[in-house]
């Protein structure tokens, strides 16, 4: 699929002027690219401050604030004709996904040796995207928030967000938003984490704080991490935020890289959703309150 990245960024583009021209001045603060549950690319959506219901409006006309990060109930869609690049990319990941499907999902669970899997090389062609918007419209990234919207998986949501809006004054609000359904069930109860979730969320930390900060040594360490003994036991959720930084050694360019900061904000939402669990050790690692 990587050959095509070029298509999606160049379809997502053509997809997206249209709606920016119409409704920019009703202030857009969410654009998302939107699949069904049969993993089929179905439109690119928006959604406005302007469409959101206030006192004075019907609400039957407007969406409700607690639907604002709802992507279904959005009412603004990209129209692609059969002829245009989107609608290409449609019929080429479709056959992609026909001829290379396994059991699991084959955006989230494909592995690939030493490369991104199918999920981050779609963000890879989002992130382009959004840089092209932001140098052909002059158009101020950090007041919406792109992401990509797989029904029933909110995690697929989270991670593309935080991919392609670091620094975006919206992205803690749309991930607090998700955050009941993206975490594990048992962070959210008293259950503890085991000995060998701490210690490696622990060596974790340890490694993203070495300076210089070097996200390919980083990804090299992480990718260790995976190989002990100890992993496969691990939270599912720590799993994969260990296999999202490893997969950052992949050489593909506009990758989904994390700076360090993101890598520590991750760790200690751990912290934060285990209500009044200590998740770390404060001796080995102070900074975690």
């Amino acid at each position: 699929m990587l050959e095509h990245i070029p298509l999606l960024k160049d379809a997502l583009i053509e997809e997206f002027y249209p709606l920016y021209d119409q409704y920019n001045e009703d202030q857009i603060y969410a654009c998302a690219l939107v699949f069904n549950e049969y993993l089929r690319i179905e439109d690119l959506a928006i959604s406005t401050i302007r469409s959101l219901f206030a006192e004075h409006e019907d609400p039957a006309q407007y969406l409700s604030e607690q639907d604002k990060w709802q992507v279904k109930k959005w009412r603004y869609r990209s129209h692609s004709s059969v002829e245009n690049r989107f609608a290409q990319f449609k019929l080429i990941l479709a056959d992609y996904l026909k001829k290379t499907h396994i059991f699991g999902n084959p955006l989230l669970e494909q592995k690939h040796d030493n490369r991104q899997n199918n999920l981050d090389l779609l963000i890879a062609a989002f992130k382009q995207a959004k840089e092209a918007f932001a140098h052909s419209y002059g158009l101020d990234t950090h007041n919406i928030v792109f992401f990509i919207h797989l029904p029933h998986q909110p995690q697929v949501a989270v991670h593309s967000a935080q991919c392609l809006n670091i620094g975006s004054r919206l992205l803690d609000e749309f991930i607090q938003h998700h955050a009941p359904e993206t975490l594990p069930k048992k962070l959210s109860s008293k259950q503890k984490l085991s000995q060998s979730d701490k210690d490696l969320l622990v060596d974790l930390a340890q490694m993203a704080e070495v300076e210089p900060y070097d996200y390919l040594h980083i990804a090299q360490q992480a990718y260790l991490l995976t190989l002990e003994s100890a992993f496969i036991d691990s939270n599912p959720y720590i799993q994969k935020l260990i296999q999202t930084i490893a997969a950052m050694d992949s050489g593909i360019k506009d990758g989904c890289a994390l700076e360090k900061n993101e890598i520590l904000e991750r760790i200690e939402q751990f912290y934060h959703t285990s209500h009044n669990l200590t998740l770390l050790d404060h001796d080995h690692y102070p900074h975690i309150p």
